[in-house]
């Protein structure tokens, strides 16, 4: 693996971890950031108060000191990363109604873990992630998942 490599990846899970701050901070559905009365506004800018799991990582991008094409690649894995943890397409997955912060919080952790494998495998770890996507679907929380009905012979009187 070359040093670019190896800068890219740790420049993108430091990019997931300072995304994780900024949702931690404040976190939003329905636009990638919103400013303090909850107008849209774009992620980098210095008055956002709130973002998306997508923003959020938009504006570690955004904001990264490192040379445009380096930040823009461990931006690229920092993504492929996330959208393999959720199983869908990030911003949509973060503004579906039923979505939590915890989950987006959790969903960012597991991204990074997901950055750790792809270390172990380069070549194909996260694009093994991504192949059943469309047939393995959105990442639901567990929690929430409506449990079924006891037959009714089953219920001790």
């Amino acid at each position: 693996m070359s040093t670019d490599s190896l800068g890219s990846h740790a420049l993108a899970e430091r990019m997931l971890t300072v995304a994780y701050d900024f949702v931690r901070s404040g976190w939003c559905q329905g636009a990638t950031a919103l400013d303090e009365y909850g107008r849209p506004i774009e992620p980098a800018s210095a008055f956002a108060r709130k973002w998306s799991a997508l923003g959020a990582l938009e504006r570690a991008w955004q904001r990264a000191p490192e040379q445009p094409v380096l930040a823009l690649e461990a931006f690229q894995r920092a993504k492929l990363a996330l959208t393999a943890a959720v199983n869908d397409v990030p911003q949509a997955w973060n503004d579906s109604p039923d979505r939590h912060e915890s989950e987006v919080l959790s969903a960012l952790a597991e991204a990074v873990g997901l950055l750790g494998v792809s270390m172990a495998a380069p070549s194909t770890a996260l694009g093994h992630f991504l192949e059943d996507l469309d047939a393995i679907g959105p990442r639901r929380s567990l929690e929430r998942e409506p449990s079924p009905a006891l037959p009714a012979e089953s219920v001790e009187p």
